[in-house]
């Protein structure tokens, strides 16, 4: 049985020219194999040197790799990334593999059969028909799942209403700051600062149990029915670049809360990864005295 199953994108982000594994569910699932859970992915890479490349990375990060197909028609998807000061812009190349997720029946069983404990999503993968279809079967499938939704705004990769189903499915949700920003005002009449979006997101969905807004240096806010809202620092560190640290700060959130730690704890934990991400290059950097 899994602890966690992340769907999406799996791609290659080019940075200064060097390629580098990512796309937010396997940055996320490798995190968490770190953090001590076991993960796999949903997933679809070429049939090429980079999708191989990819399944090579995935089992060497110990991410299952069962459900992430090789694609004999589509390219292994790529994102050119672009650093300002640290902080990346994407262009996310169209018409990739992943843009073509699907589960034959028999794998749809298997997967079902894991009965994962966390079952995590975004909002990129669903630009196509496709892999928007497969979503909402899992998402059907794993109604009685937790269900945590990184919202991943993505160049206009996305809509007020794909968002709104999300948010209405999830269980946690994560944005950053201008995430819950523009989505304040667009979906909740101005609920612009992160507690307000927190609270609004906790009225509209009573399933929602906690909601977290990223806040870079200063950490990030931390909303859970029941409790006072609150704002949890982070140590301030000289940052690389900041690619892959939001997926690592929910990969260390999810790992304590599913061991019993309170949103606010687990949101430390998560702070603590996702600075340790921004003073390193790359999304999932080698760990000290890894091999």
């Amino acid at each position: 049985m899994l602890d966690l199953i992340a769907f999406g994108e799996i791609l290659w982000d080019v940075i200064d020219g060097e390629a580098h594994i990512g796309g937010a569910p396997f940055n996320l699932a490798a995190h968490a194999v770190r953090c001590g859970l076991s993960a796999a992915t949903v997933s679809r890479v070429g049939d090429d040197a980079l999708g191989h490349a990819a399944l090579e990375a995935m089992a060497r990060a110990r991410v299952d790799a069962r459900w992430t197909a090789l694609d004999p028609a589509h390219a292994t998807g790529t994102v050119s990334v672009t650093l300002h000061g640290g902080q990346p812009s994407y262009t996310i190349h169209e018409g990739v593999a992943w843009d073509f997720i699907e589960l034959r029946e028999a794998d749809l069983r298997r997967l079902l059969a894991e009965r994962p404990r966390v079952f995590c999503f975004g909002t990129l993968a669903q630009r196509s028909e496709r892999s928007h279809a497969t979503l909402v079967t899992l998402l059907d499938a794993f109604r009685d799942t937790a269900a945590f939704y990184d919202v991943n705004l993505r160049q206009s990769f996305w809509s007020a209403g794909l968002v709104e189903a999300g948010l209405a499915r999830a269980s946690i949700v994560k944005v950053n700051a201008d995430e819950a920003r523009v989505l304040g005002q667009l979906l909740f009449n101005g609920a612009c600062t992160p507690t307000a979006f927190g609270a609004a997101v906790l009225r509209s969905n009573p399933a929602a149990r906690v909601v977290l807004v990223t806040l870079g240096a200063d950490g990030c806010a931390v909303c859970e029915r029941g409790h006072e809202a609150v704002q949890c620092p982070c140590e301030r560190i000289e940052v690389v670049d900041t690619v892959g640290a939001g997926d690592a700060f929910s990969a260390a959130f999810l790992a304590a809360w599913m061991n019993g730690a309170t949103a606010r704890e687990a949101a430390a934990a998560g702070n603590a990864r996702g600075a340790w991400v921004a003073s390193r290059r790359g999304a999932v950097p080698e760990e000290a005295g890894a091999e």
